[in-house]
């Protein structure tokens, strides 16, 4: 397997991405071909099943954006499915300490650095060294979004096996007592931090839902932008059409 994203990253590029939970393959199919560099499929706050997230994978075979998936938690059980399945990178959320960092990795990487079971099942289909490769190339994504997890960043970035992180900015905002307020200093100088710890890392730092412009994003360091999500979009859409059509009514 070849992970096109993680590539983007080491290069240091800047890259966007999209969270589905919309349950339909014809999803992943459409917006898997409209330029984003990866595609979260998230099964922590959505209804998907692994069971939909495969065939939704399936439907963007041939799409040049990276399938990623967040698992519902720091289970090995949980990674291994999103991994066999075909995902090319996991975000765990609550990421608070550098055992859970290390419990992730371990669910990730087959025998002897990890306790991954050995089945594959779309991941390897165009791949007869999928054993050899994956190791290399799936991402191990922490979620960073409590105070507790901020304390300890440095810690927790200190493990190997990690190519990027994602802060979590709605939880981390509420841990930090300032619900969404991403403008305000306490929120600021977490986000310093995190970047701080992420050059002393060498990790790559990624922002899993927009908090503020994305310019803003950008200026602050971010190399990993989740633009959104796929009902916020078709909302968005929608609402600027009947908005649009009720005003050409008016004239």
């Amino acid at each position: 397997m070849e992970n096109k994203l993680k590539k983007k990253l080491k290069k240091g590029k800047i890259v966007f991405g999209v969270t589905l939970g919309i349950g339909n393959p014809e999803v992943a199919d459409a917006l898997g071909n409209i330029g984003f560099d990866y595609i979260n499929f998230d099964t922590q706050h959505t209804s998907l099943s692994v069971e939909t997230v495969h065939s939704m994978m399936a439907a963007m075979s041939y799409s040049e954006s990276t399938p990623i998936m967040r698992v519902v938690s720091n289970d090995l059980g949980q990674i291994n499915r999103a991994l066999d399945i075909g995902a090319h990178g996991v975000i765990v959320p609550l990421v608070n300490s550098k055992e859970d960092a290390e419990k992730a990795v371990y669910a990730a990487r087959y025998s002897p650095k990890g306790g991954r079971s050995y089945g594959p099942r779309r991941a390897a289909l165009r791949d007869q060294d999928y054993a050899e490769t994956a190791d290399k190339e799936v991402m191990i994504i922490p979620q960073i979004e409590t105070k507790v997890a901020l304390d300890r960043i440095d810690e927790i970035l200190s493990v190997e096996g990690l190519d990027a992180m994602f802060v979590g900015p709605n939880d981390l905002s509420m841990s930090l007592g300032v619900f969404r307020k991403f403008d305000s200093p306490t929120f600021l100088k977490a986000i310093e931090k995190v970047m701080s710890s992420c050059e002393s890392h060498e990790i790559a730092p990624g922002l899993l839902a927009p908090a503020g412009p994305v310019e803003s994003s950008v200026e602050q360091g971010f190399k990993m932008i989740n633009l959104g999500g796929d009902a916020g979009f078709m909302m968005v859409a929608a609402r600027n059409a009947i908005e649009k059509a009720r005003a050409a009514i008016k004239k």
